[in-house]
């Protein structure tokens, strides 16, 4: 196993414990978990038998195991976009909930604010400065 190989496997697997263990895992859904875990053991059989890519590729049609990797990065890439976008419009839609929700409170803050100052409640102001 030459010096290249065993870095690329150490850095695989320390992204997949980087990314299971520190990244809101709990809130990280399962397939997505799942996925991660087959994609790193499919990289790091990669790593160690570069014949298998081509072999697989061959398989299902592929001329080079590169093109298969380069197709496989394109999905991949992909995937993230369409993933990073539709957190990013739901983060968007709590947004605005959320601005609505204390809109309507201040509103109802203020209007708390304004029955506590009737004219009644000024007229005892000024007659209780007097």
């Amino acid at each position: 196993m030459i010096i290249a190989q065993i870095l690329l496997i150490l850095i695989l697997i320390a992204a997949m414990v980087y990314l299971l263990m520190y990244r809101g895992t709990s809130k990280t859904k399962a397939y997505k978990k799942l996925g991660l875990v087959v994609f790193t053991v499919v990289a790091i059989f990669s790593v160690l038998v570069p014949e298998m890519l081509n072999w697989l590729a061959h398989g299902i049609g592929i001329g080079r195991g590169a093109d298969l990797l380069l197709y496989g990065t394109v999905v991949a890439f992909i995937f993230m976009l369409m993933n990073n976008y539709l957190k990013e419009k739901h983060d968007e839609r709590r947004f605005v909930k959320l601005a609505r929700k204390v809109a309507l409170l201040e509103y109802e803050l203020q209007q708390a604010q304004q029955q506590k100052t009737t004219p009644a409640s000024k007229q005892r102001k000024k007659q209780a400065k007097k």
